[in-house]
């Protein structure tokens, strides 16, 4: 409501145009009324992208080139407090934490091809953790699965800088043994 009294105040004062006393029935004069043009939120939009790029540049961090994107995959730099295989799935997938714990209680987290024994395992540089997102559709023998795989880990002077390489979504072959994926939902045969 308060932005409706603005734009009617700022129409009267638009409607103040001094009027010839004289030729007051002739009101030939048309009045213009043009909206104030507001570029500052864009402006600093696109400034504060530009910022942060050059943040980016000026990092005491040289070794990102040493992470090259593979195809289907993105380099993730992220900082965690430790390396529990929880805080890394959710930094790395950008999961929230209640989802990680019910695929964790589903049974449908692994690390390195086995299940994930408790959410507060320490992991290791190299170890790969999958989320499976379920069976493929073309073929029932191989699971769709999300992956982050552990880079590299150095110390801050506040927690941990984590590279982790991260697939939304992958292929890969069920796994064997105790460690293969089971579906919950009953199968008809």
């Amino acid at each position: 409501m308060l932005r409706t009294f603005r734009q009617i105040a700022r129409l009267g004062r638009s409607l103040r145009t001094p009027f010839p006393s004289k030729s007051l029935p002739k009101l030939s004069t048309t009045l213009e009324l043009q909206a104030p043009v507001h570029t500052s939120a864009s402006a600093w939009k696109y400034d504060k992208k530009s910022s942060r790029a050059s943040d980016d540049l000026d990092s005491d961090d040289e070794d990102d080139e040493d992470f090259k994107d593979e195809r289907d995959s993105k380099v993730v730099k992220t900082k965690v407090n430790s390396l529990r295989a929880d805080l890394l799935l959710k930094a790395g997938l950008g999961m929230a934490r209640n989802k990680v714990e019910l695929n964790f209680y589903e049974s449908k987290i692994r690390v390195n091809g086995k299940k994930l024994p408790k959410k507060s395992a320490q992991l290791e540089v190299g170890d790969e953790i999958d989320v499976i997102r379920g069976f493929s559709q073309s073929n029932p023998s191989h699971l769709v699965v999300a992956r982050v795989s552990i880079l590299s880990v150095s110390e801050r002077e506040e927690g941990l800088s984590v590279h982790l390489r991260r697939y939304k979504s992958l292929l890969v072959e069920n796994y064997r043994g105790p460690n293969a994926f089971k579906s919950s939902e009953h199968v008809a045969h």
